[in-house]
């Protein structure tokens, strides 16, 4: 398994003011704010300057959450592979694990007695409960601040909870679908509400109950009143605020324009933090102007050699079995088989994917979308004496095509994406403005269109297609005849464009595979399984055709 690689970084940062930090929470005295960025957990005082990093791992380390005496802190590392919940101290000493759960793990809150950390997971519903089963739909738990067995609190979606003073009821923002919970200006039936649950009789009341967002309510200090974030006059996300008992009498707080204000919660002060355009604001009371803070953090990594853990996406083979290229948030890497090396081949800002070896072992293809628009690039160990990717020292890397960098994403151009490289090394196959199959010579770099789109129409060049091995043909999944998603297995012509439908069975024939040095094809279909037929999930079989 790919666990890890070794980079050279320089060590050494000069401070900075940071900028987009996230999940930001004030303690309950107002004196202090944790909040996550870069993947660590950082604290800073109420009024600013530098921060301290209270979490170093080379794991993803998020949603920092104050215990009510303020000595702990609760937060969510990915450091076992998934998110569990970890505590700390509010130093960052003494940090200790809580969950153990595959599911991911998000921590909302402490109870009011300090004694339990509650937290978001899709785990088990509840056997009466009518939700929709998905990772998105996630039910409330909660686990003693000193470990042991997690217990079921709410089985729907309970999110950003706040408690009144004497925990009895706490407020919290829904969840009804699968919208985006960073969509801005969305109304439907799925916009998140504020809910108010009865701690003593278990009874969920909407409070807010219209069409557009109302999300991440606080309880004041006092208990009088409930803070919130909202869109309801039509401007971007600000806060407002209404009495305890009198949810249609709020009135706007704040009167921020163009961005959205994100992750409120408020000190036993009554000092508030919450986010702006990247940067944290404090105010006092709901009253007065927003504050800007300027928040100083220094980047200096204790050694020059770090360890970086890595998630291994779209792993590719070379073609002597010797390297393995993959994808690890959003860059190129090459790993040896025989060798504990790896070279990072990206370090840009848009997503790299779609990996192809070229038939040397030299050449690695892939996307990319870093000129603002679908190319394909390849990268070539650029000195002769370096023996592979994994060791080398320097890469040389190139686009495919003229997709006039810097245009913008508005511009019309057209998009390239996909590369497929036939085992000869000779030609590549690859995806034109999404859905259509084309074929380039790489010597001379002629290019011939072989299908128009309708094999495989909307599916933004995530079609699949394989080489078989004298480099002659592609087997491809293709939608024909309009019965879209239905797909059948096709045999399409490198050299004259003529697709062949191999099945023809009305239900999914997938991810085909040439074998029997290119005299047949494999592939998955759910044609003969047990299938659900008024939903979606089947059981599939793994069928063979002759050719």
């Amino acid at each position: 398994m790919l666990a890890a690689l070794t980079a050279v970084l320089g060590a050494g940062a000069a401070d900075a003011e940071a900028l987009w930090m996230r999940d930001v929470k004030i303690s309950p005295d107002g004196t202090t704010i944790a909040f996550t960025y870069k993947g660590d957990i950082y604290a800073v005082d109420a009024d600013g300057g530098k921060a301290r990093r209270l979490t170093s791992k080379e794991s993803y380390e998020t949603t920092p959450i104050w215990s009510p005496d303020g000595k702990h802190i609760a937060f969510a590392s990915d450091r076992n592979g998934n998110y569990d919940i970890y505590l700390m101290d509010a130093d960052g000493g003494n940090i200790r694990r809580l969950t153990t759960n595959s599911a991911n793990e998000i921590p909302e809150t402490f109870s009011p007695d300090g004694g339990e950390v509650w937290f978001s997971a899709a785990i088990q519903n509840p056997q009466s409960s009518a939700m929709y089963p998905s990772a998105r739909m996630t039910e409330l738990y909660a686990v003693k601040t000193t470990g042991g067995k997690s217990r079921q609190i709410v089985g729907t979606p309970v999110q950003m909870p706040s408690f009144t003073p004497d925990g009895k009821t706490m407020f919290y923002q829904d969840v009804k679908g699968f919208e985006d919970e960073w969509r801005k200006h969305h109304t439907s039936s799925v916009t998140r509400d504020i809910w108010s649950y009865d701690m003593a009789t278990g009874r969920h009341q909407n409070i807010t109950d219209r069409a557009g967002e109302d999300r991440n309510p606080v309880v004041s200090p006092d208990g009088k009143t409930v803070y919130i974030l909202s869109e309801r006059d039509g401007s971007t996300f600000n806060v407002w605020a209404f009495p305890l008992g009198s949810p249609a009498d709020a009135v706007k707080v704040t009167d921020f324009a163009t961005h959205p204000v994100r992750f409120l919660s408020i000190g036993s002060n009554g000092k508030m933090a919450f986010t702006y355009d990247g940067a944290i604001y404090t105010m006092d009371n709901g009253r007065g102007t927003p504050r800007r803070l300027t928040v100083d953090v220094t980047g200096v990594e204790p050694e020059d050699v770090v360890k970086k853990d890595v998630r291994p996406g779209g792993a590719v083979v070379s073609p002597d079995g010797k390297m393995v290229a993959f994808v690890s948030r959003g860059d190129v890497f090459v790993t040896s088989v025989e060798y504990p090396t790896t070279v990072q081949v990206t370090h840009t800002p848009a997503a790299e994917r779609h990996l192809s070896w070229g038939s040397d072992n030299r050449t690695l293809y892939y996307t990319s979308e870093r000129s603002g628009h679908k190319n394909i690039y390849r990268a070539t160990i650029d000195r002769k004496d370096d023996p592979n990717f994994a060791n080398a020292t320097s890469i040389k890397e190139e686009a495919m095509f003229d997709v006039r960098p810097g245009a913008r994403i508005t511009d019309a151009t057209d998009e390239y994406s996909h590369p497929m490289i036939s085992p000869d090394g000779k030609k590549m196959a690859f995806v034109k403005n999404r859905n259509k199959i084309m074929v380039m010579n790489l010597a001379t770099r002629g290019v011939r269109q072989l299908t128009d789109g309708e094999t495989y129409p909307g599916q933004d060049d995530e079609m699949v297609a394989v080489w078989s091995p004298d480099s002659r043909w592609l087997a491809i999944e293709l939608v024909p005849e309009m019965r879209d998603p239905y797909s059948d297995i096709g045999l399409l012509n490198v050299e004259t464009g003529e697709v062949t439908n191999l099945t023809r069975s009305g239900y999914f024939c997938m991810n085909p595979r040439f074998v029997l040095d290119g005299n047949a094809i494999i592939f998955f279909t759910d044609r003969y399984g047990m299938r659900n037929h008024a939903s979606w999930g089947s059981q599939e079989d793994i069928m063979i055709v002759f050719l």
